[in-house]
């Protein structure tokens, strides 16, 4: 539960110690963008607006637009590597040293709408950034500058997509509008499906099948707080695999069918040559298209001897 009703039935908000004695509102999924009004407030009155707009629209209730929704949304990240202060270098040219953007400072940082990169970009690698500023009008008229490439754009919150020269980014509005209508991952509606984002109602928690082999990764805390921030495009890079080999089936399952099939046999039934099959045979990981190829293989010689075993 996140709100209570008061006396006349109107929702408010959970706040701890004020109207409960446990629980309070939460900042979970919005605590990494900056207070729009005044970015160097850590007041979060405003994402318990946005709280309570979610509320009563939930329950069929007017709500009053948010004063500050077409406002760009913006984080705040810190200077913490070369990769970050290199792309600020033209930035910094001729300023004396007092008036540059140096390491350990804060930048802001902005997120591209979906369909919003600049024509020429890379979406996989595009981060834009630009130098702390805290007058909200003043957001627009930054440098933005893409923390890959180095070049410089323009944005808007408007436009339907980006163009050559503009990036369309994410506004409070379009941020809260996402945060709204997301899909519950870890969560299931009445029925066990999985939540997607028309699902109201009472939800619980989603079942968890394992797969086999297991795989074994390590979650980079300082990495993640960059995905939220999105100075990380992609979660993927955030993560570090950590394999086992006692686990894993190319090693203890297919590989060693492989090398008791003879390679005249291998040749034929993979269309690999002697040399691939050799090296495969010796411990060299064969690539994706081919490790798929030998799994079925061995999956198939695999059925062929118990099937022989049994003598169907």
């Amino acid at each position: 539960m996140f709100f209570l009703r008061d006396r006349n039935g109107e929702p408010e908000l959970l706040r701890k110690g004020v109207n409960n004695g446990e629980h309070g509102w939460s900042q979970h999924g919005l605590g990494h963008l900056l207070n729009p009004s005044d970015p160097t407030s850590e007041d979060r009155s405003w994402i318990a607006q946005a709280w309570l707009g979610i509320v009563r629209r939930s329950l069929g209730l007017a709500t009053e637009p948010l004063p500050f929704a077409d406002r760009v949304a913006l984080g705040q990240i810190t200077v913490s590597g070369p990769e970050v202060l290199r792309p600020l270098a033209k930035l910094n040219a001729g300023k004396p040293y007092s008036r540059q953007i140096k390491p350990f400072n804060f930048i802001l940082s902005c997120h591209v709408a979906p369909y919003g990169h600049p024509a020429d970009a890379d979406p996989a690698r595009f981060h834009l950034i630009a130098p702390y500023e805290t007058d909200p009008r003043k957001w627009l008229q930054l440098p933005w500058i893409d923390q890959y490439s180095g070049r410089q754009y323009r944005i808007s919150t408007t436009l339907a997509t980006g163009t050559r020269q503009i990036a369309r980014v994410k506004s409070y509005g379009d941020v809260l509008e996402e945060y709204e209508f997301h899909e519950e991952a870890k969560c299931a509606d009445a029925s066990g499906a999985p939540c997607d984002k028309q699902t109201v109602g009472l939800l619980q928690r989603r079942h968890v099948t394992i797969e086999w082999p297991p795989r074994f990764i390590g979650k980079e805390s300082n990495k993640l707080e960059k995905v939220e921030e999105g100075s990380v495009p992609d979660a993927s890079d955030a993560y570090t695999e950590y394999p086992d080999s006692r686990r894993d089936e190319w090693e203890t399952e297919i590989l060693p069918i492989i090398r008791a099939v003879s390679v005249p046999r291998l040749m034929v039934l993979s269309n690999l040559t002697r040399r691939t099959i050799q090296r495969i045979r010796a411990g060299q990981r064969p690539t994706p298209n081919h490790l798929r190829d030998l799994m079925r293989l061995a999956k198939a010689e695999r059925k062929k001897a118990a099937e022989t075993e049994v003598g169907l």
